[in-house]
């Protein structure tokens, strides 16, 4: 019954539910600098103290899977990244080496890692904010796993095949400047996953809110959508497309504007 009047239910309702609700995407600001000083952070301690726990049960093999701060019963799994690392891997000679923008205290890595045992070698390194490459550095490093300040930083150590930015670009002020230094780096392949568009000229700034199921604690910090037109136009020039997928099936708002998460694999031309 409940399926039932679910697809009875118009979607308009379903919207203006989006749109009300306390938490999601609020505003249009000139900047991200603007919306980032009406915003908390990524990088607040509560926030790290959560992740530390999730990752922590996840290493010991007590959950399967966390992502954010919060555990799953099981692995969510994420095809295209699986796909494409595995595509890339077979290129190397069962050797791959991921730079993993913005990855937490290794999230992707302990997603994938099960399904990566056909690689002869693997390295996995994260750029990450400082207080979580102090912390990854201290209690989850290893032979495969590794914390870096900076991409170049990185560079200085590993040659990396491909370059993810899994649902982490939209919350960096300076994006385009960040993707002119991976082109410049020469890194083959560039890889965006749970990024959402506009179709619109030009980028908009908001502020995420996100709920206290997440973290523990209300959180908020500042997230682009980019201009689809705008983004593409860029990676066109030095990048041809592999693919486009989309990241997940559901629905969210900006406010009354419904978007999807998506995402591509690049290579560099």
């Amino acid at each position: 019954m409940y399926y039932l009047v679910k697809q009875l239910v118009p979607p308009i309702f379903n919207t203006v539910r989006w749109f009300s609700f306390k938490y999601g995407w609020k505003g249009d600001f000139k900047s991200f600098a603007e919306a980032q000083q009406q915003a908390g952070g990524y990088d607040a301690d509560h926030i790290l103290e959560k992740i530390i726990t999730t990752t922590q049960r996840v290493k010991e093999g007590l959950v399967p899977y966390e992502r954010d701060g919060i555990e799953y019963d099981k692995i969510k799994m994420n095809f295209p990244l699986l796909t494409s690392l595995l595509w890339i891997a077979s290129q190397q000679s069962g050797k791959l080496t991921v730079l993993d923008f913005g990855g937490s205290l290794g999230t992707g890595y302990f997603q994938t890692k099960p399904y990566l045992s056909g690689i002869q070698q693997l390295q996995w390194c994260i750029v990450e904010q400082e207080n979580y490459v102090d912390t990854g550095t201290k209690h989850f490093e290893s032979d495969e796993l590794h914390f870096y300040y900076t991409v170049k930083e990185c560079l200085e150590k590993h040659q990396p095949d491909i370059i993810l930015f899994n649902g982490v670009l939209q919350y960096i002020g300076d994006a385009y400047q960040l993707l002119e230094e991976v082109k410049n780096s020469k890194i083959p392949f560039l890889y965006f996953d749970y990024t959402a568009y506009i179709d619109q000229e030009e980028d908009r700034y908001t502020i995420q809110k996100v709920p206290p199921v997440y973290y523990g604690a209300d959180a908020s910090y500042a997230c682009i959508f980019f201009s689809r037109s705008k983004m593409f136009q860029w990676l066109n020039g030095p990048y041809d497309l592999c693919y486009e997928f989309v990241s997940e099936p559901d629905k969210y708002y900006l406010e009354l504007m419904p978007f999807l998460y998506e995402g591509q694999l690049w290579k560099l031309k």
